[in-house]
């Protein structure tokens, strides 16, 4: 029995230290859905595979991408395991989006890609074509504003800023109008612009905030756009904020969707400088104290000046005397002798 034991602790013992053999493969792959409209992101997928270890680790490779582009959209990668013919491989997937602005079809051509690790020699590997249509969904009117996403909320916040303490909106007050748009598969370019401002009313528009929507382990899922417009009214009367409607493409249930925003009404009363209260400050003698204050101290000067006449008068005549001494050419004696004899 003992002697069953040490040979069966001695053959695993040799299995476990057989050296790999050091292979190495890639794979790629398109991860799409059936139905891909214009701006829709999809995933290229690059899976690097090995039975021992990754030396220099993988870096994502140059390969043609036609009538589409590779976005910059930063994806984590992924650790996975296979077994093949016996082997066990161990793979590390990297992830890229892709995209097609127009209607066409995506292609990614047939490529042969070698594979280097160090202190062994290079495998080459063929990956082949990848194809996907991309086709504008029925009922496009506007290609420039399409938005497509997987899902899409849109609210708002409307906030008043007065000058007093009376919660009334009055002229010369603002109001901010604060529009945020999160959707699902989209990136923060493709958000059209959503406020404008109101013809013959002033206004302030402020520079929008787009960022990537991350899920909480960091995965960004879509992204965010938030839009300020700061409404600036300089008359009494009515101040009408439109509703906003977004038509944008469901591209899970393959339907248009109607994202709207209710407008609202606000009342603009006068400025505070045209009402009771700029009376009230026309009565207050506050500017007739200041006049009088100022008379008061231009005839205490003047009293002061008479009582101290003969002193100023003498102040007078010094500096007049010092000055006219300052100013005065003097003459120096002759530095060259007159009287020399010459030689």
């Amino acid at each position: 029995m003992r002697f069953l034991l040490a040979l069966l602790t001695t053959a695993m013992m040799v299995l476990v230290m057989l050296p790999a053999q050091a292979a190495m493969d890639i794979s790629r792959e398109l991860v799409a859905p059936k139905d891909v409209a214009p701006g829709q992101p999809m995933t290229v997928a690059i899976t690097y595979w090995t039975d021992s270890w990754f030396n220099p680790p993988p870096a994502w490779p140059e390969f043609p991408v036609q009538n589409g582009v590779l976005l910059n959209t930063p994806l984590p990668n992924q650790l996975l395991t296979r077994q093949k013919n016996g082997i066990s491989w161990s793979g590390i997937r990297l992830e890229r989006q892709v995209m097609a602005w127009d209607q066409s079809t995506l292609r990614l051509p047939a490529v042969d890609l070698t594979l280097t690790s160090s202190g062994q020699p290079p495998v080459t590997v063929h990956l082949d074509a990848l194809e996907k249509a991309v086709v504008w969904p029925k009922g496009v009117e506007q290609p420039d504003r399409f938005l497509p996403a997987r899902n899409l909320t849109l609210e708002q916040n409307i906030q008043q800023y007065h000058t007093g303490k009376d919660n009334t909106l009055r002229a010369g007050d603002a109001v901010e109008r604060v529009v945020t748009l999160k959707a699902e598969d989209v990136l923060p370019a493709q958000i059209p612009q959503l406020l404008y401002a109101i013809p013959g009313d002033s206004s302030q528009r402020l520079v929008p905030e787009n960022s990537f929507a991350k899920d909480g382990r960091g995965n960004i899922e879509g992204a965010m756009r938030v839009e300020r417009l700061r409404y600036l009214p300089t008359e009494a009367g009515t101040l009408t904020l439109p509703p906003i409607k977004l038509r944008w493409w469901d591209t899970e249930r393959q339907t248009w969707q109607l994202a709207e925003l209710k407008g609202e009404t606000l009342t603009i009363q006068a400025s505070r400088a045209a009402g009771k209260e700029s009376a009230l400050k026309g009565r207050s003698g506050e500017r007739n104290w200041q006049t009088v204050g100022i008379l008061i101290v231009l005839i205490m000067i003047c009293v002061a000046c008479w009582f101290a006449r003969h002193s100023l008068q003498k102040s007078g005549l010094w500096l007049a005397h010092r000055w006219h001494r300052f100013w005065s050419p003097v003459s120096l004696p002759d530095l060259i002798p007159v009287n020399r004899r010459k030689r």
